[in-house]
């Protein structure tokens, strides 16, 4: 059980470096989708419907402070065309309350850091 644990602390720590480098390199960017890691979540997201795929939201809500949230989406989409506005769009449509709640709780506070551009939400 410790082994899966470590497993699982791993492949979250390699998930949130691609993360943190991807938006280094797109300073302008607040959101992202990208293939979801299998196990990247705490619990049991389950098998996509068919024709669908499981992709990752990640949000910036501050610098260096991301929200992840998996989201089916049809294998079909092209994910790279779509812009921050879309993806906060389905973010908004596909997060729980909870996650809504502390997204508007770090936007409230003032954290210190290199301020982001304001290109989109």
């Amino acid at each position: 059980m410790a082994e899966v644990r470590a497993i699982h602390e791993r492949v979250i720590e390699l998930a949130t470096l691609g993360d943190a480098a991807w938006f280094e390199n797109n300073p302008d960017r607040r959101i992202r989708i990208r293939n979801a890691v299998a196990m990247e979540f705490n619990e049991d997201i389950g098998s996509p419907p068919p024709g669908m795929l499981v992709r990752t939201l990640v949000l910036e809500a501050q610098a260096g402070v991301r929200l992840r949230q998996p989201v089916a989406i049809l294998a079909s989409v092209a994910i790279d065309e779509l812009g921050d506005e879309a993806l906060f769009t389905l973010f908004m449509q596909v997060a729980p309350p909870d996650a809504k709640n502390v997204l508007k709780k770090l936007r409230d506070a003032k954290v210190s850091g290199a301020p982001k551009p304001a290109s989109s939400r």
